[in-house]
């Protein structure tokens, strides 16, 4: 994740840079990589990781154009960037050449421009069918885009090579857009940018590019790889630069301003397999209801600790990520359930309106009891029971009816409480609301929970 400022990287958002210091008007990107972002407190590196680098686009200076100096003296060459930054994945084995770095760098690219299958050259082959483009026309003849020194792009045509395969495949377009001989592409177009290696870009894994420049040639990385007996090219602290000309800016982005060609501001909707899966269970539940055994479930789950609720571990002595759990451990005569009926985080409060079902008789926490658990199992190992569990009977069922339910309408901040509850003597129910009484019905206090913020129900043992 990172931050965007004038066309550059201004900060890179780790692990420990708290969600205060983003705000809502900041450019914020995500990167999905192939590989490990690196971007936690202490990142795991190998020898076989891939090169993370950070990649921008820059105007290529006018030749004949002289560095400017600044009021100190020095040389300045900033380069002028434009569109987003972005990060390009390269692996050790592209890492060796030139061409393939440029090859890497030309695929990173087609997400940002319209243009995009002018990046590269194409034949005819044997292959699967490839869709064409709408607009895009095939002719024995080779097309070729050219710019003229007036800036201004023709398509030209030209006779292909003897022995291309165009000559042995004709191809014939289809109404559907699809021609037979299938073309593909083949090799990234050359001198489309100038590539520019700039060394020492973002060291610590920052990839801003605000630090005075220090770009360096190929032909010396190259040098010195071949001094050192260093296979790749590149470095972990470098940046790359993609310097285009006005004319081939214009063809691949658009004008400045408007970047008519440009993908920048083009994003799909991703939503992450879990959180899918988590709505869809999420919406079947509200729908279908609970029950409270899915929530007494829920209530036992292991639950992970977070990195900021770690753990100290007496016997390693350090911090660790651990896991909790509760249980019940012993079941009362008199059991008063509590259901949560409200989520909250950092700026919202909001109802859970998700209705729950429970039996009004015979609720059996028989197998959910840690006690019985424990001391059925050393039964059947032929132990003997501590004194704290000699006198659990486990032929006794438990099973509960309920007796009454206490129920809040309103909100957080305030609210009304009434009851259902059952009259032990006569065996009715009625709903109590201050100093009205009313006959009910016990299947009123369930629907009623739908409906309540903050309730509880009492189930007597029977």
């Amino acid at each position: 994740m990172m931050e965007i400022f004038q066309n550059k990287f201004y900060k890179s958002l780790d692990d420990s840079v708290p969600v205060s210091d983003m705000n809502s008007n900041d450019t914020i990107v995500c990167f999905e990589l192939p590989c490990n972002s690196r971007q936690s407190r202490f990142p795991k590196k190998t020898m076989e990781d891939p090169f993370i680098i950070p990649l921008f686009l820059s105007d290529a200076k006018p030749p004949g154009i002289a560095p400017r100096s600044n009021i100190y003296g020095g040389g300045r060459n900033q380069p002028s960037c434009f569109g987003y930054p972005t990060v390009v994945v390269i692996d050790r084995e592209t890492a060796t050449s030139v061409e393939a770095i440029y090859e890497a760098v030309v695929a990173r690219l087609q997400r940002w421009t319209s243009q995009a299958r002018d990046l590269y050259d194409w034949e005819v082959s044997d292959d699967a069918v490839a869709e064409i483009p709408a607009g895009s026309s095939y002719t024995p003849m080779e097309s070729v885009t050219e710019f003229t020194p007036e800036g201004e792009i023709r398509e030209v045509t030209q006779p292909v090579d003897e022995g291309d395969i165009t000559d042995a495949k004709p191809m014939v377009i289809d109404n559907d857009n699809t021609v037979s001989g299938n073309p593909r592409p083949v090799r990234a177009k050359r001198d489309i940018f100038e590539l520019r290696l700039q060394a020492n870009n973002n060291k610590d894994n920052s990839y801003t590019s605000y630090i005075q420049p220090k770009f360096e040639t190929w032909e010396n990385r190259a040098l010195e790889c071949e001094r050192l007996n260093r296979p790749s090219l590149l470095k972990d602290s470098d940046g790359l630069f993609c310097e285009f000309d006005e004319n081939m800016k214009a063809y691949y982005f658009g004008e400045p301003i408007s970047y008519e060609h440009a993908r920048w501001n083009e994003w799909e909707e991703f939503i992450h397999p879990e959180l899918a899966d988590a709505r869809k269970n999420s919406a079947q539940k509200v729908k279908k209801g609970l029950t409270l055994e899915d929530c007494l479930e829920e209530f036992v789950k292991e639950e992970q600790l977070g990195e900021d609720d770690l753990w100290y571990c007496p016997q390693c002595k350090k911090h660790q990520q651990a896991t909790k759990k509760f249980d019940l451990w012993k079941a009362p005569d008199i059991l008063v359930v509590h259901l949560k009926r409200f989520s909250n985080n950092r700026i919202l409060r909001d109802k859970i309106d998700t209705f729950v079902d429970f039996p009004i008789e015979g609720l059996d926490l028989s197998e959910k009891v840690g006690e019985r658990a424990v001391a059925r199992r050393l039964r059947a190992d032929g132990k003997d029971l501590p004194p704290e569990l000699a006198s659990v009977n486990l032929d006794e069922p438990l099973l509960y009816d309920l007796f009454a339910v206490d129920e809040h309408m309103g909100g957080l901040g305030g609210g009304h409480y009434r009851a259902y509850s059952s009259n032990h003597l006569n065996g009715k129910w009625y709903h109590f609301d201050d100093a009205y009484v009313k006959p009910a019905k016990p299947e009123d206090a369930v629907v009623r929970l739908l409906l309540s913020f903050g309730c509880a129900m009492v189930l007597i043992c029977c």
